[in-house]
């Protein structure tokens, strides 16, 4: 025989007897089948439904991540003819090697372009396809299984029926399986055998996985999964209510992205079989330690980054009912588990850590899952890049034969999922209530802003099904700076309320100018999705001086020298769109608040300009040294705020004086 993969099969059977005018019928049969290809199964016709645009469909072996060389050969016999029913029938592999894919490979990209530059017929194609070895090649892709043996024997000595399952493999695991129960005859008499509701069941059951990481691959991408996983149990019962009793371990798990930031690693599970239920002994996992990341100042974190990883330990059990449940349309499937973080390190890169402590319970009862908890991050550091990534064109399409094949397959899940939503009366909406609290040492910086969040927000589940979950609290902005057109500016007030979905919460910010004499800054109000930004001043002021308080940090000339610095300021902040200034970024490497230029005052010459460096060492004290630009001395400054009006004004260098400032607005 031949297949739709290069090979043939060899099918021989000794001559066939049977007897139809006996009853019950008479029948004598055996052969043998020699190398099968295994990888034939793609003919099956249980490949995916083509997609719409005509491409083929992706074969079952592909779509399971799995390539093969496997040579199968296997033996039936069936005789009647002495008695009782005796039949047997086996397939084992000869020859060849499971791979398990770890993605498309050997990749071609075509990129093709037309048009004039504008308008809509301009623009690049870009396609991409994928070309491999056939599934059946010895040379597929991915990673060699090292399968030795796999064979599945099935016998039946009158009413007795017995299965045996061996696989042994050097990367993807041993097991021993083998299972007996009891047919009955049929009714009416002579209609064969049944399997019967009550029929005796007899197992064992010895599985080992020596190294889980091979399987990485059918993981998502950029996932790497290690382990090593070890079961040993017997089976017992009947069919409509089978018992197990027997263990379950795993040690050295561990799951990573890199990407992600993802580091879970030294985990050790222990569960116990026991009739219908598994319980949960231990389970025990460490957290990442690969990140070192820190905001300085007195506005960034409060510790370093820990060294320890944390724990994540969990307990609980499993429970399923019996197929008579199951006939119900109830899955018959509970579940208890309870689980506690002590200063696990979710995240670990090297712009994002976070360390969360706190405790979390998960069950499901009768199709609904409730997950309950209270969470307290123990340390966290965001740094978010000042300018994102760049992005395609819009006139720029994408053609990637594994983009469309993802597609797909997430259409076809989502199809999938609805149908049994659909189908499924008695399933529920999750019910979900976890309460997050931000601790004292949440820091973030990023986008011209760091600071400090506190506050506690609860997540709950929706009422209104596939509605995005509901946030609720409050989340504070504590000791916050946010440098904008050259400045460092206070944060004042920073709030940020939830009261619906996650991704729009109101916002009442004020950033506010520090050391000068007028309260001038920038307001932020409205709602993430719709944001209101102005100019703050109190007393109330004209737009124009207020950014002249919140930029020179003075008010503004009636012209001259002074207008013409002011409106290149403006000008600066409307062509940078807000984004740090070559002098931002210079005091930001050398860790400083401010690196600046002071003219010459009203009365004075040119040899007055002077560069300042500034430098906030508390909320209420701020250090500057000024260089003259034609002396050779400069002169340090301190200041410190008694109050709101007293300011203590400290200096040395040319002169030194100690000076003692109030403050009195009038309009």
């Amino acid at each position: 025989m031949t297949g739709p993969l290069p090979g043939t099969a060899t099918l021989r059977w000794q001559p066939l007897r049977m007897a139809t005018s006996a009853n019950p019928l008479q029948l004598q049969t055996q052969g043998t089948l020699q190398g099968l290809p295994m990888a034939w199964v793609d003919a099956l016709g249980l490949a995916e439904t083509p997609a719409a645009a005509g491409r083929p469909a992706q074969p079952l072996l592909a779509r399971m991540g799995l390539a093969t060389s496997i040579l199968l050969d296997g033996h039936w016999s069936v005789d009647t003819t002495q008695g009782p029913l005796r039949a047997s029938a086996s397939l084992r592999r000869t020859s060849g090697d499971l791979h398990i894919l770890a993605g498309d490979a050997n990749a071609i990209t075509a990129v093709q372009s037309s048009g004039q530059g504008t308008g809509a017929g301009a623009g690049a194609v870009i396609a991409t396809e994928a070309s491999a070895s056939p599934a059946g090649s010895a040379n597929a892709p991915g990673t060699a299984a090292g399968v030795g043996q796999a064979e599945v024997t099935l016998e039946i000595d009158g009413d007795a029926l017995r299965a045996q399952l061996a696989w042994a493999s050097e990367r993807a695991g041993q097991v021993q399986a083998s299972v007996s129960t009891r047919l009955t005859p049929g009714a009416p008499p002579g209609s064969g055998l049944a399997w019967a509701p009550d029929a005796p069941l007899a197992g064992t059951l010895r599985a080992r996985l020596p190294d889980v990481g091979v399987w990485s691959a059918v993981a998502p991408p950029g996932w790497r999964v290690r382990g090593t996983l070890d079961a040993s149990a017997t089976l017992s019962g009947t069919r409509n209510a089978p018992r197990w009793a027997g263990t379950l371990g795993a040690d050295d798990m561990a799951v990573r992205s890199v990407l992600d930031g993802v580091d879970l690693q030294g985990g050790r599970l222990r569960a116990t079989l026991q009739g219908n239920q598994l319980q949960i002994t231990e389970f025990r996992l460490q957290g990442g330690r690969g990140s070192g990341a820190r905001i300085a100042g007195f506005s960034g974190n409060r510790t370093a980054a820990p060294q320890d990883g944390g724990t994540l330990t969990a307990s609980g059990r499993v429970s399923w009912g019996d197929s008579a449940a199951a006939s119900t349309g109830l899955s018959g499937i509970a579940m208890s588990l309870q689980a506690e973080a002590k200063a696990l390190q979710v995240l670990v890169r090297a712009d994002r850590q976070v360390s969360v402590s706190g405790q979390l319970q998960a069950q499901l009862q009768q199709g609904q899952i409730s997950l309950r908890g209270k969470l307290t991050t123990d340390r966290a550091t965001i740094i978010l890049p000042d300018e994102s990534a760049p992005s395609l064109g819009t006139d720029v399409v994408v053609r990637s034969a594994a983009k469309d094949r993802e597609d797909q397959a997430r259409a076809q899940a989502a199809a999938k999922t609805s149908q049994i939503a659909a189908q499924a009366e008695t399933a529920k909406p999750p019910d979900i209530a976890i309460t997050l609290n931000l601790g004292r040492d949440f820091a973030l910086s990023g986008h011209g802003i760091t600071t400090r969040l506190t506050g506690e927000v609860e997540l709950r589940s929706s009422a209104v099904p596939k509605a995005p979950p509901r946030v609720t609290g409050e989340v504070r902005a504590e000791e916050g700076r946010y440098r904008a057109w050259g400045q460092m500016l206070d944060v004042e007030t920073g709030l940020i309320r939830f009261n619906g979905p996650y991704n729009n919460p109101s916002l009442d910010i004020l950033a506010l100018r520090p050391n000068i004499s007028v309260r001038a800054g920038v307001q932020l109000t409205g709602s993430a999705q719709a944001p209101r930004v102005k100019l703050y001043s109190d007393p109330e002021l004209p737009d124009a001086e207020k950014l002249s308080w919140v930029v020179l940090g003075r008010s503004a000339s009636a012209g001259g020298a002074e207008a013409a610095v002011l409106q290149q300021a403006a000008l600066a902040l409307l062509g940078s769109n807000g984004g740090p200034t070559p002098a931002a970024k210079a005091a930001s490497r050398l860790g400083l608040d401010e690196i600046g230029f002071r003219g010459a005052s009203a009365g004075e010459d040119a040899s007055a300009a002077a560069l300042t460096f500034g430098k906030r060492l508390s909320k209420d004290l701020y250090v500057t040294y000024e260089r003259s630009l034609s002396g050779t001395l400069g002169t340090l400054y301190i200041f410190y705020d008694i109050s709101r009006r007293l300011t203590l004004r400290g200096q040395t260098g040319e002169k030194s004086a100690v000076d003692i400032i109030y403050t009195v607005k009038y309009d």
